[in-house]
């Protein structure tokens, strides 16, 4: 009997033992919550954003506190408690909280701030508050967008034309430019906070709806100002093609043979799917090369060289309507100059700038970019072969090329466009030596 109760009584103080053991090493755990802040800027603007994340496996969360603190002031942003139990802890292991938050509302201003994170957790430590992770990060307010000068007066612009737009800036930004309706044109910086953008107004848009300066800094903050414009009038003719069998046989396979998609069931058919997807394709591969930031600095000393001794077969802007045996087919507009010479007339480069693209381009055929900086870029098309690579740089002058019959052209000629940032523009403002004088170079001179 007494062998028995000395059994109970150790087997008592192992349990008594084992239940310490428990309390001591899971209720009175050590390990801190882990704690995240992830989004969080250096520098902040008007509106602030960021993501806390808080995780422990153990115990779980019991509360969390976010606040904001500059000098004595401190504004709670969340306080948020779990339920806790005697045994099990807290339920919830881990969570995520995503802030958005106005600092000029909640009476901060200008200057260092920081971000208090205090999180606990369900463990027994501390007088049973829990293990405390905090975290105290500083943050930058900046709260003033940036001030714009407009340098530049009266911008005068036609449909389908360019202009040069010159303003100031009081710290560097993180974008810049002017929207002109729904497009936006990059600003390059100069020299003494100038920016230049060369802005353009697509031959589809009859009517200017905005036209300002948009400036951003690090922090977020924005402001616009209205441009000066006048508007100036400019008719585009519209034309009936007629397009021939002959045509058809002569130019189709080209390019069913070089997309699959355009095998259909007739020639006309493929002609269709050539004129409207095929072309929307290539102008949108146009638009995303000449879109980019140009790499080239400013390298234009003047008017752009034309095809020497060549005739205008088409103008820029024409609206061309299509007709097959009476029929209606297709429409497009035609975003360059037909300049024709003798056949396999050597191609000058327009201006001096850097090669960024030449290859095969479905309807333009063998065609060449060169950007000439500020994205200002010009585009040599149905070209007879590949004469030239991307990244050369080139002269004024410079053979490029050789006319030819490449892509969807009846006759051997150079399709010439001129692009400002993703835009066709009309070739002939930038050929003209006044034009680019007077509305180009000499604005620009002072902050070159």
């Amino acid at each position: 009997m007494r062998i028995v109760f000395k059994a109970l009584i150790l087997l008592t103080v192992l349990m008594l033992v084992a239940g310490g053991s428990f309390l001591f090493l899971v209720k009175f755990e050590a390990h801190s919550p882990e704690v995240q802040v992830s989004g969080l800027p250096e520098t902040a603007g008007r509106k602030l954003s960021f993501t806390v994340y808080a995780k422990d496996v153990r115990s779980g969360l019991r509360e969390i506190e976010v606040a904001l603190i500059q000098g004595e002031s401190q504004v709670l942003l969340k306080k948020e408690s779990f339920s806790v139990t005697f045994l099990k802890g807290s339920k919830v292991k881990e969570k995520s909280w995503p802030f958005e938050v106005e600092p000029l509302k909640l009476g901060l201003r200008e200057g260092e701030a920081y971000l208090l994170v205090k999180v606990r957790d369900a463990s027994w430590r501390e007088g049973l508050k829990g293990n405390l992770t905090e975290k105290r990060l500083k943050i930058k307010l900046d709260l003033t967008p940036p001030r714009i000068t407009l340098l530049s007066g009266t911008i005068y612009i036609a449909r389908g034309g360019s202009a040069l737009v010159l303003y100031k800036l009081n710290e560097q930004p993180s974008k810049s430019g002017i929207f002109v309706n729904d497009h936006f044109f990059m600003g390059y910086p100069l020299k003494n906070g100038v920016y230049a953008g060369l802005v353009a107004l697509p031959v589809e848009d009859k009517n200017v709806r905005r036209f300002v300066i948009y400036a951003e800094d690090k922090a977020g903050n924005a402001l616009e100002i209205p441009v000066n414009y006048y508007l100036q009038k400019r008719r585009y003719t519209s034309f009936k093609m007629r397009i021939s069998d002959g045509f058809l046989s002569r130019k189709m396979p080209e390019f069913i043979s070089r997309y699959p998609e355009a095998q259909k069931a007739s020639l006309i058919e493929t002609f269709i799917w050539v004129n409207q997807t095929l072309r929307s394709e290539n102008n949108q591969m146009i638009a995303k090369i000449t879109s980019r930031a140009s790499e080239n600095t400013f390298t234009l000393k003047g008017a752009m060289l034309p095809l020497p001794h060549s005739a205008k077969r088409s103008d820029f802007g024409e609206f061309r309507t299509y007709y097959y045996k009476g029929r209606k087919v297709s429409s497009a507009w035609h975003l360059g100059l037909d300049l024709a010479s003798v056949a396999r007339s050597p191609v000058p480069a327009a201006a001096d700038g850097r090669v960024v693209f030449a290859d095969y381009l479905g309807i333009y055929g063998n065609t060449v970019i060169i950007d000439h900086g500020l994205g200002l870029y010009t585009l040599y098309a149905h070209l007879a072969g590949l004469e030239i690579s991307p990244g050369a740089d080139v002269k004024r002058g410079q053979i490029i090329g050789h006319t030819d019959t490449t892509g969807l052209a009846g006759g051997d000629h150079l399709h010439f466009s001129v692009i400002v940032q993703g835009v066709f523009v009309n070739p002939i403002e930038w050929l003209d030596p006044h034009w680019v004088k007077v509305r180009i170079l000499e604005p620009l001179k002072p902050y070159l």
